[in-house]
C-alpha cells in the first residue's frame, strides 16, 4: 500500500475504518476537545480510497462549508481548534443535510420563489410603500423594482426547471436570444439574473455567479442610453417643447371633457413643475403638504439616496401659482384624486398615456424623467456650481467632505433655480482692449 506524506497539524487525515466497508476511508478531522482534553473528531465523507479522503480533506480546507452535528457533540466541545471550523448544531444532521443537498439544487423556480420570500415586497408592503414610501429594512427593492422583477420571472418560463447552479453564461444569453423580447425587457431579465446570482452566493447556493458575464448587442438603435454618464440629449425638453406646454390647448370644456380636461391639465402641471423643481415623478407625487412653504419658496421633498431625501427643494417664481393651486392645507399630500386619495404613479402614467400623450404628439418621446434630466443640463448650462445643482437634485457629492461639511442655503438654491427661463439668451463680449463704458459689441454669441 501506498504510504501518504503526514498532514500538518490540524489539517485532518484519511483514516481507515476496517474491513468489509465499501467505502472503508474517512477524511477525518478534529474540532475541538472535552472537557478531559481529548479530541472529538468528525467525519467530512468515507470514500474507497485513501488518496479520495486525502483529496476531500484539501478541497475541503480551501473551501470549508456548514458542518451539521449533533447537539450533544457540540456541547461536549470545550475548546475549539485556532481555526475552528464553521459548526451548525442541530437535532438531526442527517435531515439538515438532505434539505441542504436540495437547496443545492434548487431549479431556477426554486430559488426565484425563495428570493421572492426573502427579498422583495408582499402586496401588503407594496401598499405601504405605494402610499407612504415606507418599506422594511431587510426589503433591499422598491415597489416598481420588484414588479420589474416579476416580469422579467415571467418572461424566463424556459429557465423555470433548470439546476440553477448548473446554468452558464451561455445558457442565460441563449435564453435572452430564443425570448424574441425587445431591449428593454432583456435588460430586465439580465437584472433578475444578475440579482439571483448575488442571492444564490449568499446563501451559499452556487459557487460562482455567470449572470455578470452576460452581454448584449449595443446596436440596437431603440436603445438610447445615457453614455459615460452624460445626458442623452435627445432624452432633453427643447426650449420649444416648453414653451408648447405653457401654452396647452386643453379640450373643451364641455360636460363630459370636463375630468378628462382636468386630468390632461394635471399631466401637464406636473411636468412643468418637474422642469423647474428636478424632482423624480414619485418624489413630486409625495410631497405633504404641511412640507409645503409657499410664503419662503420651497418645499420639503425626496426619495430613494441618502442625499436626495427630506432635502428643501426650492420653488421656481414662474410655477409657483401651480403649487398655490394645488396647496389645501386639509390634505395630507400635495396631490389628491377627487376621491381623496393620494395621487401616486399608477395614477398618473394611466393618464399620462390614456388622456395626454395621444393627444400631444409634440412630446410624446417624452417621459416625466426627462423633466429631471432637463433641469440638470440647464443648470450646468448657466455655470452653476455642481455642489449646488447636487443639492437641488438631492445627488451625492464625489468629495464626502461636501457632503459633511457644506450646507447649501435654500437662498443660494433660490437664487440657482431663478436663472432658469429656457429661454435663448444672447450673451455680448466687450472686446478687452475697450472701455466697458463703450458697450461697443465686438462679438454676439447665441446659446
Amino acid at each position: 500500500m501506498r504510504k501518504f506524506k503526514k498532514r500538518g497539524n490540524g489539517k485532518g487525515s484519511a483514516v481507515y475504518l476496517g474491513n468489509n466497508r465499501s467505502k472503508p476511508f474517512a477524511a477525518r478531522i478534529s474540532i475541538g476537545k472535552d472537557i478531559n482534553g481529548i479530541n472529538i473528531y468528525y467525519d467530512i465523507g468515507t470514500f474507497e480510497t485513501e488518496l479520495e479522503a486525502l483529496v476531500c480533506l484539501e478541497n475541503y480546507h480551501k473551501n470549508p462549508s456548514p458542518l451539521y452535528i449533533k447537539e450533544k457533540k457540540y456541547n461536549r466541545i470545550i475548546t475549539f481548534p485556532p481555526n475552528p471550523y464553521p459548526l451548525v448544531p442541530v437535532i438531526n444532521p442527517n435531515q439538515e443535510k438532505v434539505e441542504k443537498i436540495k437547496k443545492d439544487n434548487y431549479t431556477f423556480k426554486q430559488l426565484f420563489k425563495e428570493f421572492e420570500k426573502n427579498k422583495m415586497l408582499t402586496k401588503e408592503e407594496q401598499q405601504i410603500e405605494k402610499i407612504y414610501h415606507i418599506r422594511p429594512k431587510n426589503k433591499p427593492f422598491g415597489r416598481n423594482y420588484c414588479r420589474g422583477l416579476i416580469t422579467a420571472y415571467h418572461n424566463s418560463v424556459a429557465l423555470y426547471d433548470k439546476v440553477y447552479k448548473d446554468l452558464r453564461a451561455s445558457d442565460f444569453m441563449e435564453h435572452l436570444k430564443k425570448s424574441g423580447k425587445g431591449s428593454f425587457s432583456q435588460r430586465q431579465m439580465v437584472n433578475l439574473f444578475q440579482n439571483l446570482d448575488k442571492y444564490a452566493l449568499e446563501e451559499d447556493i452556487i459557487d460562482k455567479g455567470y449572470a455578470q458575464f452576460i452581454s448584449l448587442s449595443s446596436d440596437d438603435k431603440n436603445v438610447k442610453k445615457a453614455v459615460n454618464g452624460k445626458i442623452n440629449k435627445d432624452k432633453l425638453f427643447t426650449y420649444e417643447q416648453i414653451d408648447y406646454l405653457w401654452n396647452l390647448k386643453l379640450r373643451s370644456s364641455g360636460t363630459q371633457e370636463k375630468n378628462k380636461k382636468e386630468r390632461e391639465q394635471f399631466i401637464r402641471d406636473l411636468f412643468l413643475m418637474m422642469l423647474y423643481a428636478g424632482t423624480r415623478v414619485e418624489e413630486q407625487l409625495s410631497i405633504y403638504t404641511e412640507n409645503v412653504f409657499l410664503d419662503k419658496n420651497y418645499f420639503i421633498g425626496g426619495l430613494k439616496t441618502n442625499a436626495g431625501r427630506n432635502r428643501e427643494i426650492p420653488i421656481h417664481p414662474a410655477v409657483k401659482l401651480l403649487y398655490e393651486k394645488y396647496y389645501n392645507p386639509n390634505n395630507e399630500f400635495l396631490f389628491m384624486q377627487p376621491n381623496g386619495k393620494k395621487i401616486d404613479y399608477d395614477y398618473y402614467l394611466y393618464h399620462f398615456k390614456l388622456n395626454f400623450r395621444n393627444l400631444h404628439p409634440e412630446i410624446a418621446n417624452h417621459t416625466a424623467h426627462d423633466c429631471r434630466h432637463t433641469l440638470r443640463n440647464e443648470l450646468e448650462k448657466l455655470g452653476i456650481r455642481q455642489i449646488i445643482i447636487n443639492s437641488i437634485m438631492g445627488h451625492s457629492n464625489e468629495n464626502v467632505g461636501q457632503d459633511v461639511y457644506t450646507h447649501i442655503s435654500i437662498e443660494e438654491k433660490l437664487e440657482a433655480i431663478k436663472l432658469v427661463t429656457y429661454k435663448e439668451k444672447k450673451l455680448y463680449i466687450l472686446d478687452s482692449n475697450q472701455s466697458k463704458s463703450s458697450m461697443d459689441i465686438v462679438r454676439l454669441i447665441t446659446r
